[in-house]
């Protein structure tokens, strides 16, 4: 008889090779289980061990055609100040700015007929309706152009075509950019106001009408005509305004004065009210004959039957003028007594550059106090030039003045004193 010791090993032997699978008998493989192995879906299996393609399903929320998980949250509205262009799925997120009640509506104007450019390129004005009693008329600043060099339609000193997009995108009435042209900013003082903006693009301070032959190039100086069709437009479309303000930046701060001449001929019951911006202290000696270039004397019989030689002039002689032709209308103006633009032309004009360009600034604002004329003055330091088209219209401060609070006092008719700079 076997030992007990080798009956438990034949049994453990014929165990192992029963386990091993050497019994001659097959094992079946586990069948595939099919079925969606994403676990961001709605259908996932997680004991599928097969996925055929399509299997999956996802949830979409909102209907609206994106997948939950495709979905990027952020601010849809392309008005926000935080739009993000990538995203599908809004989360009420945007920052929407402040924009004016009537809305930032610019509208092209194509007058058509005499109405041009330096080089012949078609010229256009742009509008803006808001509160139809209140109407700012505003004058493009771009240079000036009056001798061989600086006629030139490149390289010269003065704009000679005008942007399709004008206000409404890139310009400096750019109505997301500065100063009175920024409609999304409750502080400014014409964000309520209707407005007709005169492009610039003729060298003659939009007051010529000539075509002038300079060594260079034959000039359209048709800047009078322009500006008349964008005047005729306001006086027929704002029938019953009560306010008008007229104004203008650098070469278009120059015609201001006498568009308030007819603004108050047009409207004698309203309120007129001129803002020179950047213009205070430029003057001419007749180095240069500007009547005949730009043909003067015929253009400005359109505003006063007697007017100051243009080739003998400066900043105060249009406002005195002007309120000599109607002692109503009000004054003021803005001034940076280092202006590095206006002290350019200065020189162009032949003018003494030992002169202090400060002190033209305030020699021009003196000699309009001494003709007996209240005239609201903000001159500041420094080289910059104009201020109404500009960031710095909301941010400036001098001697503890906001630029734009005393602004807005002056366009509300409220009495304001001066503020200039002590150290300049």
């Amino acid at each position: 008889m076997a030992s007990t010791s080798n009956i438990i090993l034949s049994f453990l032997m014929v165990f192992s090779m029963l386990m091993a699978g050497c019994t001659g008998e097959e094992i079946a493989e586990p069948e595939d289980i099919v079925g969606c192995m994403d676990n961001q879906a709605i259908n996932y299996d997680p004991d599928a061990t097969v996925e055929i393609t399509d299997t999956c399903e996802y949830a979409d929320s909102d209907n609206d055609g994106i997948r939950d998980i495709d979905e990027i949250l952020g601010c849809m509205d392309s008005a926000a100040t935080n739009f993000d262009s990538l995203a599908t799925d809004d989360d009420g997120s945007c920052l929407i700015p402040w924009e004016s009640e009537y809305g930032v509506n610019w509208v092209q104007q194509f007058p058509g007929g005499d109405c041009e450019c330096a080089d012949g390129t078609e010229w256009f004005f742009w509008s803006r309706d808001a509160d139809p009693s209140k109407v700012l008329l505003y004058f493009e600043g771009g240079g000036a152009c009056f001798e061989d060099s600086g006629c030139k339609f490149q390289g010269g000193t003065f704009k000679t075509s005008i942007s399709s997009d004008g206000p409404a995108d890139g310009s400096v009435f750019n109505s997301d950019f500065g100063g009175v042209s920024n409609l999304r900013n409750p502080a400014n003082p014409f964000a309520d106001w209707s407005i007709v903006y005169v492009p610039y693009c003729t060298g003659d301070i939009h007051l010529g009408n000539a075509v002038t032959e300079y060594a260079y190039a034959e000039v359209n100086h048709s800047g009078h005509n322009n500006a008349q069709a964008a005047y005729n437009f306001l006086t027929s479309h704002y029938t019953d305004a009560s306010k008008i303000f007229v104004t203008g930046s650098s070469a278009g701060s120059f015609p201001a004065p006498f568009y308030g001449i007819l603004a108050s001929n047009s409207y004698p019951d309203a309120e007129i009210t001129v803002f020179n911006d950047g213009s205070g202290g430029v003057y001419t000696n007749g180095t240069y004959d500007i009547v005949s270039n730009w043909n003067l004397n015929e253009t400005m019989s359109d505003f006063l039957s007697e007017y100051q030689d243009f080739n003998f002039f400066d900043s105060a002689d249009m406002v005195i003028q002007t309120w000599n032709h109607d002692n109503f209308i009000r004054f003021g103006r803005y001034d940076n007594t280092e202006d590095n633009t206006m002290k350019y032309f200065n020189a162009l004009l032949g003018n003494d550059v030992q002169v202090t360009y400060s002190s033209q600034i305030f020699a021009s604002e003196q000699k309009i106090e001494d003709a007996g004329i209240d005239v609201s003055g903000y001159i500041a330091p420094g080289p910059d030039h104009t201020i109404l088209g500009s960031d710095r219209f909301y941010t400036l401060e001098v001697e503890g003045v906001l630029f734009v609070d005393w602004f807005t006092a002056f366009v509300n008719g409220e009495n304001i004193d001066d503020v200039h700079c002590t150290n300049c």
